[in-house]
């Protein structure tokens, strides 16, 4: 997506978030390629926060983009949501999902009507074609109005009679042409909104984070990854570094079956005389700054060298630790135990 694109788009995007009472986060650096261009907070808790990637073509985000969109999401506790204007084949329909590895994509028209008149989609996009959600029992109610058998809209709707019960039934979709044809038939309408939030949520519950994804140790940085590694996976928790977040790295444990995350640690970037860039630094600085009251997790960032300019990070009141810190631990699982009271 070109430069201008993007900030088109997060303009669009940031002024409908902010007109319905959201509080938006975009201080992303242009220099850096980011899973997400905006954090949106709504002012009342009762609505989900949302992590939005803004993209044209939905088919060719790269997968480790999509992965650290939604992992950044579980940690953040908010919902992930792609915003693009096509896909390999067209332009995005209005009001219709589209999925794609697990996230939701919508186009920008259908974004604003959620959010500004919650107005949700009627369609989803599936391999044949956009299918619709069928309230069952208005269908019955409708379809015993008219003294149809469900053999006769059957035989009307040209499907079978078994199609006709999981309909009634909720139990399966139907295309929008076939919705029409029944609404046509049974003169009312029986398309059933998505509700968004909650498909975005459902889709997401079965996340588990792909560490073949992650960013490799380089050269310049193995010293400092290679000892955070080592400490932390003493304590029984796992890393995962980073490539496209604010954050270098996620410190998580999984439960026994490995398929959910039953706890996360955040923490939010190193710093190293090898690895700084001032542009990466302030963006780690000013995102855990004005994310850290929405999320439960501890955020937190770690120097190898105490000398380091950290005058910043004491301005900003972001907790940090030096790494001979760490190396003086006699017990690996007083990590996460010396994390949080320096964040206290």
């Amino acid at each position: 997506m070109s430069c201008s694109s993007v900030l088109t788009n997060k303009r669009k995007t940031t002024r409908v978030l902010q007109q319905a009472d959201y509080f938006v986060y975009d201080n992303i650096s242009s220099e850096l390629e980011m899973c997400f261009e905006l954090f949106a907070r709504h002012y009342s808790p009762e609505l989900p926060s949302l992590l939005i990637k803004l993209v044209e073509n939905i088919d060719i985000i790269k997968p480790y983009f999509m992965h650290e969109l939604k992992l950044l999401s579980r940690f953040l506790r908010a919902l992930p949501l792609i915003i693009g204007i096509e896909n390999r084949h067209d332009l995005l329909k209005d009001d219709c999902l589209f999925i794609r590895k697990g996230l939701i994509s919508i186009n920008m028209n259908t974004f604003t009507r959620i959010i500004s008149n919650n107005q949700l989609p009627l369609a989803i996009a599936k391999k044949g074609g956009f299918f619709v959600n069928i309230d069952g029992e208005k269908l019955i109610q409708l379809r015993k109005k008219k003294n149809y058998s469900r053999n006769d809209l059957a035989e009307k709707l040209k499907v079978s009679a078994k199609s006709i019960m999981h309909y009634e039934n909720n139990e399966m979709r139907t295309s929008k042409d076939h919705a029409h044809h029944l609404e046509e038939i049974l003169g009312d309408t029986i398309q059933v909104p998505m509700n968004t939030f909650e498909y975005i949520n459902q889709s997401f519950n079965d996340f588990s984070i792909n560490q073949q994804l992650q960013r490799k140790i380089s050269a310049k940085n193995r010293e400092l990854m290679n000892t955070i590694n080592e400490i932390v996976e003493d304590t029984g928790y796992q890393t995962y570094w980073t490539r496209t977040s604010p954050f270098d790295l996620f410190i998580y444990r999984e439960n026994d079956d490995s398929t959910r995350i039953e706890d996360y640690t955040l923490i939010g970037g190193t710093m190293s005389e090898k690895m700084y860039q001032k542009s990466k630094h302030d963006t780690k600085i000013n995102f855990l700054k004005n994310t850290k009251n929405s999320t439960g997790t501890t955020g937190i960032m770690i120097c190898d060298d105490e000398n380091l300019n950290v005058k910043q990070i004491k301005q900003e009141k972001v907790p940090y630790i030096v790494i001979k810190e760490l190396k003086k631990l006699e017990h690996p699982k007083e990590f996460k135990k010396l994390i949080n009271t320096r964040k206290n």
